[in-house]
């Protein structure tokens, strides 16, 4: 299964890269304005210039999915280029530690195997709030960060026009309306940077960007989708992905 990393704005932070098996590497593509291909090129991955450089990550997750459905690929796996990786100690022990190298090879193979016309979308869960999780697949879940697609399926029945924000929340949405359901494997967790960490989409978002495709988002699926503003300013949205499978 191909690993691709969107990037942008970091050519000199590849957080998620440095956490992969080495021999992963000859599967591994970073995807990124042309600007930022050359030094990228360095670290000894594929580099695969996206053809506009203003494209935001909408507009990047659609063209991959194509892309790699063209070159043949039934299954990918998109990684942020931020994300460190965590697992459980044991199926008893909550406590989490961090892992990289062959046991997260190990864990990414997880993903594959999930992976198909069944499960057309799965990933790993978040860290946060994760010590309330019994480790196991969790189904239907939010799916961030990790999002493994089964390509037959996802070109075909996912819209990536809808939001330029929030699009992993919208074709999870899209496809649990359409009956498939997703897989998040709770026994692996990841953990960003941050929400304003430089580089990705720091780069074009603002909080009335980020407000505005909030908003967008949850007009777009009303009886799902629900808005609240926190403590520091941000519209953040609760979702509910059992009902929208079940519907």
């Amino acid at each position: 299964m191909p690993i691709i990393i969107p990037t942008r704005g970091r050519t000199n932070q590849q957080i998620a890269l440095q956490s992969l098996p080495d021999e992963w590497l000859k599967r591994t593509t970073i995807v990124c304005p042309q600007i930022e291909a050359f030094k990228l090129r360095l670290l000894g991955v594929e580099v695969v210039p996206q053809p506009d450089p203003d494209w935001k990550i909408a507009q990047k997750r659609k063209w991959i999915i194509e892309e790699w459905l063209r070159r043949g690929c039934d299954k990918i796996v998109m990684l942020d280029d931020d994300l460190s990786f965590f697992s459980h100690i044991s199926e008893t022990d909550r406590c989490l530690e961090p892992i990289s190298g062959e046991e997260l090879g190990a864990e990414i193979q997880r993903l594959e195997e999930k992976l198909g016309p069944e499960f057309p979308h799965v990933g790993f869960g978040q860290r946060q709030f994760n010590n309330n999780e019994e480790p196991g697949w969790k189904i239907p879940g939010k799916m961030q960060c990790v999002l493994a697609y089964y390509l037959p399926i996802v070109a075909k029945e996912v819209r990536w026009d809808l939001v330029q924000l929030k699009s992993d929340y919208c074709a999870s949405l899209q496809l649990l309306l359409k009956g498939y359901a997703n897989a998040v494997w709770t026994g692996t967790v990841v953990e960003q940077r941050g929400f304003d960490a430089p580089g990705g989409c720091n780069t074009y978002r603002t909080l009335e960007m980020h407000n505005d495709e909030t908003e967008k988002f949850a007009k777009s699926f009303p009886d799902y989708v629900s808005v609240e503003q926190r403590k520091y300013g941000r519209l953040e949205v609760t979702v509910q992905w059992q009902k929208a499978l079940r519907d």
